[in-house]
């Protein structure tokens, strides 16, 4: 198997320049590579789906016990390299794409395995929650800062957004806090390997309401979470809904827990009201 330093100093030795802007970091450290294998809990021949394979640095390690990786990469210089560096590998399936354009979804894998790309990030765990049960297993390196933000407890300065919608469909778990110093170029923050694992049960047409009611709330965060309500989704019988939710009217969005917001979007179907 290549060392991701190798791979990292090849890229760069026939001319490439990673981009900032496309969040281009490549991991130069073979012992994180091991802690993201190690964890995937993959068996022999298992297909897996890559998210901005780079180099190729995470790849080499997916296929290197005959695992299926399907792999999607939106730079053409880097697709133009890993054909090159992977025309022998008969597991490899290379898309040249951008992810946020694509439904992922339809491509055979059920886990995903990659270190991600930092410009997508966020948008791609939104879509990722979106497929709900699509992805049995997750395992991510991300910025610390969306790791912190998955993790978050409730009523914290980072619980968000993202933390609510994840805790209430998902195990999160940190496996790894990843020095800024194991990438090249060096980014200015550390990473997160993350694990997030499907643990439903499938929201079914509950799914929009609860996002809705979630996106609405957290809009606002310093407004009481009824006012927020209020200010983004009109008039109603907000204060009846609070009640039989036991929600506090003082209370701010990231003071509620994941399944009240849940049993709200339940009383609203029950009233037949789409917000």
């Amino acid at each position: 198997m290549k060392s991701c330093k190798s791979l990292y100093n090849r890229i760069r030795a026939l001319g490439f320049t990673p981009s900032k802007r496309q969040g281009q970091n490549f991991l130069i450290d073979d012992n994180i590579r091991e802690i993201i294998l190690k964890n995937a809990y993959l068996s022999p021949r298992e297909e897996v789906l890559e998210i901005g394979p780079g180099n190729g640095a995470l790849t080499v390690g997916l296929l290197d016990k005959n695992r299926k990786v399907w792999a999607i990469e939106k730079d053409p210089w880097l697709c133009a390299f890993l054909t090159r560096l992977l025309e022998k590998e008969r597991t490899f399936h290379l898309i040249q794409g951008d992810t946020l354009r694509m439904s992922i979804e339809e491509l055979p894998p059920k886990k995903l395995v990659s270190n991600l790309p930092y410009c997508i990030t966020s948008p791609l765990l939104y879509n990722l929650w979106n497929l709900e049960e699509r992805f049995s297993l997750l395992i991510l390196m991300v910025q610390w800062e969306v790791g912190q933000r998955l993790l978050a407890p409730i009523s914290s300065k980072n619980y968000s957004l993202l933390t609510a919608l994840f805790q209430l469909t998902h195990r999160v778990k940190l496996i790894h806090r990843v020095s800024k110093a194991c990438f090249r170029p060096t980014p200015e923050v550390d990473s997160a390997i993350v694990e997030i694992r499907w643990k439903g049960p499938s929201l079914g047409d509950l799914k929009d309401t609860t996002k809705t009611l979630m996106e609405s709330g957290f809009r606002h965060r310093r407004k009481t979470l009824i006012n927020s309500l209020k200010a983004s989704l009109g008039p109603g019988d907000w204060t009846s809904l609070f009640s039989e939710a036991n929600i506090s009217l003082r209370a701010r969005a990231q003071e509620v827990m994941p399944h009240q917001w849940l049993t709200m979007a339940r009383i609203l179907k029950g009233r037949k009201i789409n917000p």
